[in-house]
């Protein structure tokens, strides 16, 4: 039988004291209760890429970590035979960061402001070239956004996030996805009207993703 603490040393970096729940199972939250296989999880670590992601959380906010992460990872692995793991989740008081100052969210041209630059700078340290953030919302109205700093991949959700926001930032980031016109598509806006859930990923958003340098495998 495989050893747990041996998956975890070998394909995550993970020292032997080890966490199933989060380390192995990625669960850092209780908002989507669900059975969980540890022999799956297992041999998806071992078996299929996967790409990193750290995930942090504004005190004040109201995130739905879990939720985002289980729709996030339904699509991975049915798209792209492919999976997201989360290496750490922390909660950061920073009340001027609730509500960010971003007017646009634009990755081409897009000018980021000083409280951006503060928000990206923090979860660095957590093992993951990617960091996702939990605010309430910015002062330009998004739901959530990917522009973010030159060498500080990640994305931002806030309070009025449908399910589907979080895994559609996140393919922003990961594999540099543009909007769809297709509602049936992960990249279609907004994403609460995105149809025929879950949502789909067109071969070249595949590709793109299993492309990027942040997925690795065991």
């Amino acid at each position: 039988m495989t050893s747990v603490k041996s998956v975890a040393q070998n394909c995550l970096g993970k020292q032997p004291t080890l966490s199933v729940r989060e380390d192995i199972l990625g669960v850092y939250a209780n908002d989507n209760p669900q059975d969980r296989s540890l022999k799956k999880q297992l041999d998806l670590i071992e078996n299929k890429p996967f790409v990193r992601v750290a995930l942090v959380t504004l005190q004040g906010a109201t995130p739905t970590l879990q939720r985002d992460l289980d729709t996030a990872n339904e699509i991975y692995q049915r798209e792209c035979d492919a999976w997201i793991y989360p290496v750490d989740s922390i909660t950061v008081t920073r009340n001027n960061l609730l509500i960010l100052d971003q007017d646009d969210c634009g990755s081409s041209g897009h000018s980021v402001s000083d409280e951006e630059d503060e928000l990206f700078d923090i979860g660095r340290n957590l093992g993951a070239d990617i960091v996702g953030y939990y605010i309430n919302s910015s002062n330009g109205g998004f739901a959530g956004c990917a522009a973010h700093p030159s060498g500080r991949r990640g994305f931002w959700v806030g309070n009025s996030a449908s399910p589907r926001t979080w895994a559609h930032e996140f393919c922003h980031v990961v594999g540099d996805n543009s909007h769809s016109n297709n509602s049936n598509n992960l990249m279609f806006t907004p994403t609460a009207n995105i149809t025929n859930l879950p949502a789909d990923l067109t071969n070249g958003q595949r590709d793109d993703i299993l492309a990027d340098p942040a997925m690795e495998s065991c």
